[in-house]
């Protein structure tokens, strides 16, 4: 097993992806995430991509350093763009707002097949990623992370065409989060809460109907 490191909200996010998997890493910064899964043996192929110039050149950068050139494809791209040129199974995208990861899959054809894989870490708005996926994903796994005094969700989904529905609370937290209530799921319920209290709190101020949070903070209160 290599020594190389990465933070627990990637090793969350890479614990998802499958034995054998060609994994496409979408934003990926400095190639952390396929490095370590190329170290490790885990996957057969892996391509890493960004929007930007200087990230791929940090990602070359430390592809060089372990030794994984010719392992490892980077490209400087927009989002999903071409992916289907290099046949990933499993699509990871971490660390970008809920709204950015959206507009990426609704511009991606490619991830509607048969056991397609997704992999995602919303910065914000995860409740728009899964009220989005629940036409024709569904979720495998979830995961709250608790790292650097920020909390993180990881959401590990499959293709199979299908409507899942999910009521709004799931949404927000995750049903498989709310099945498995784990310390780290009661931070993020409680933040939850607050975050919600506080604006039940504005809407009070000013004067307007309060009635719909209200309930939505009582079904919260429900899950502690």
């Amino acid at each position: 097993m290599s020594e190389f490191k990465i933070s627990k909200r990637l090793c969350t996010a890479a614990s998802y992806v499958r034995d054998g998997a060609v994994v496409a890493d979408i934003g990926t910064d400095h190639a952390y995430l396929p490095i370590y899964l190329t170290l490790n043996g885990k996957v057969k192929g892996a391509y890493a991509s960004d929007i930007n110039k200087g990230p791929i050149d940090r990602a070359n950068e430390n592809i060089k350093k372990y030794g994984l050139e010719n392992k490892i494809i980077t490209r400087v791209i927009s989002g999903l763009d071409d992916i289907e040129k290099y046949s990933p199974t499993d699509i990871v995208i971490c660390g970008m707002g809920g709204e950015l990861i959206i507009k990426i899959l609704e511009n991606s054809p490619y991830i509607r097949q048969n056991h397609m894989r997704l992999i995602l870490q919303p910065m914000t708005h995860v409740e728009l990623v899964r009220e989005y996926l629940q036409n024709g994903f569904y979720a495998i796994a979830e995961n709250v992370v608790f790292e650097d005094e920020k909390i993180y969700q990881v959401l590990c989904l499959q293709y199979d065409g299908c409507f899942h529905c999910l009521t709004k609370v799931e949404q927000e937290l995750g049903k498989i989060n709310i099945e498995n209530h784990t310390r780290e799921f009661e931070l993020l319920l409680n933040s939850t809460i607050a975050k919600n209290q506080k604006r039940l709190d504005g809407l009070r101020l000013g004067g307007q109907d309060t009635s719909e949070i209200e309930n939505y903070i009582q079904e919260l209160e429900k899950l502690r």
